[in-house]
């Protein structure tokens, strides 16, 4: 029960919608990697090439979900991990973008800490033009 943390709503930090560039140094270097990563995952949609995304891996719900994780060691720098859901009809079942994103850079260093995860971007977005 030591691991377990609940809060109420208004411990919560909380802040009203505002203008990207009224916002800190570090939600703009989020942003600024959301913007990249749904940037270049509309490219792959694009160009077709050798992409299951439409076929397979969004075949589901139909649904991209993108994330982004920032990530920092006491005393280290920032790192920035990509993640995006996967919603196949297997048995396995799907995976979030939150879920896959945090998975991933957990994978990238075993050595994280809950506190090491500073913030989460959740981008969902449409596919263009689905066919299967």
């Amino acid at each position: 029960d030591e691991d377990i943390e609940v809060h109420s709503f208004e411990e919560m930090e909380t802040v009203p919608a505002m203008a990207i560039d009224q916002t800190s140094n570090t939600v703009m270097m989020v942003v600024n990697e959301m913007k990249k990563f749904r940037k270049e995952f509309i490219e792959t949609l694009k160009d077709g090439g050798r992409s299951d995304l439409k076929s397979f891996w969004l075949r589901k719900t139909k649904k991209p979900v993108l994330a982004v994780l920032l990530v920092q060691k006491p005393g280290g720098a920032h790192v920035l991990y990509r993640g995006m859901n996967m919603e196949v009809s297997m048995p396995t079942g799907s995976l979030c973008a939150e879920r896959n994103v945090i998975g991933t850079a957990l994978a990238n260093d075993p050595g994280l800490k809950r506190e090491d995860l500073l913030m989460v971007a959740v981008l969902s977005l449409q596919l263009p033009q689905y066919s299967p």
